[in-house]
């Protein structure tokens, strides 16, 4: 349908007089046969050149030149060197046939009757109708297979498309899974670095505090070691030259005492005489009462005590002396 150009205006105007007048024979439009001729081989170009564009045979009733049939005497004029000019219509496409060389078509002989023309004016239009109805249907056809296979690609396009985002859905969900565990991972492992970033600094500072403290304590003992070592040179010093100086002053009192010294021994060992008797004494009274072997040892024993007991006052007595010196 795409290609045909329309009835023209001579047809339908045709169409309409045979509607109305099917018996009236058209003897005044004879006058003019060229004219008439020409449109249709202008036409029948037109549709030839149609069918060859979509690859369709050409049916015998619409070819430019037909074999000459001699029915009447009458000599027919031959178009030559002829243009073909498109039919124009409003309503439909317009067709522009190739301009090209001359083409010779040899029109058919006008017939004599009037009905055997009007016969092959409504074979010629029915065979037309056919072809046109004939090409509809192949176009129609055609769309339909067009509209199928775009249908069929659209489909296809979409499972294609459904299936990549299926796809891109699918690793989408993927990647924000593992993104959720290593946000999760990370704000963990932030949460304990800010913790142990704090807990150094509080180490740090502890550190350093007790670096400070250990400094000056240890400064702190450096120098009271150094007083400490001082004081006991200094108490070492004054010991030293105080039992230098008691030295020293015993030396002086021995010499001055040295004389009491020897009387006093005297005294002292005839004291010892004398209780070394008695002590004597009561040991023979004993040994009359109870037998010797007990009372040895009982004799022995406080003679040792008291011969320190002794050797005890003695020292005692002269320590005594020597406070006494010393105070006066």
């Amino acid at each position: 349908m795409a290609g045909w150009a329309g009835f023209s205006e001579e047809e339908l105007r045709s169409l309409k007089m045979r509607q109305e007048f099917p018996n009236s024979v058209e003897r005044p439009r004879r006058q003019a046969p060229v004219a008439k001729n020409r449109q249709q081989v202008q036409r029948r170009a037109a549709l030839q050149l149609q069918n060859e564009q979509f690859g369709l045979p050409v049916p015998t009733e619409q070819q430019l030149s037909k074999p000459k049939v001699t029915m009447s005497p009458k000599v027919t004029p031959n178009i030559t060197e002829e243009k073909l000019v498109p039919v124009n219509n409003t309503n439909n496409a317009n067709i522009t046939p190739p301009v090209g060389p001359a083409i010779k078509v040899n029109e058919p002989e006008p017939e004599p009757d009037g009905r055997l023309n009007r016969k092959e004016m409504e074979l010629k239009e029915k065979s037309r109708i056919d072809q046109l109805q004939l090409e509809q249907r192949l176009m129609e056809e055609k769309n339909k297979r067009k509209k199928a296979l775009l249908s069929k690609a659209i489909a296809e396009r979409s499972k294609k498309t459904q299936a990549e985002t299926v796809k891109l859905k699918r690793i989408q969900t993927q990647l924000q899974a593992l993104d959720d565990l290593v946000s999760t991972d990370i704000g963990i492992l932030r949460n304990r670095i800010d913790q142990a970033c704090l807990e150094f600094s509080q180490a740090k500072k502890r550190y350093d505090k007790a670096e400070a403290e250990y400094i000056v304590a240890k400064l702190d003992l450096h120098k009271k070691t150094e007083l400490k070592e001082q004081l006991t040179e200094h108490l070492c010093t004054i010991i030293q030259q105080n039992e230098a100086r008691k030295a020293k002053k015993l030396e002086e009192l021995m010499q001055q005492l040295e004389v009491e010294a020897d009387e006093e021994k005297m005294e002292l060992e005839i004291e010892v005489e004398q209780m070394l008797q008695h002590q004597e004494a009561e040991a023979k009274r004993q040994q009359v009462t109870s037998p010797e072997k007990d009372k040895e040892p009982e004799v022995k024993e406080p003679c040792a005590d008291q011969e320190g007991d002794q050797e005890g006052l003695a020292p005692s007595t002269g320590q005594d002396k020597d406070t006494q010196q010393r105070t006066s």
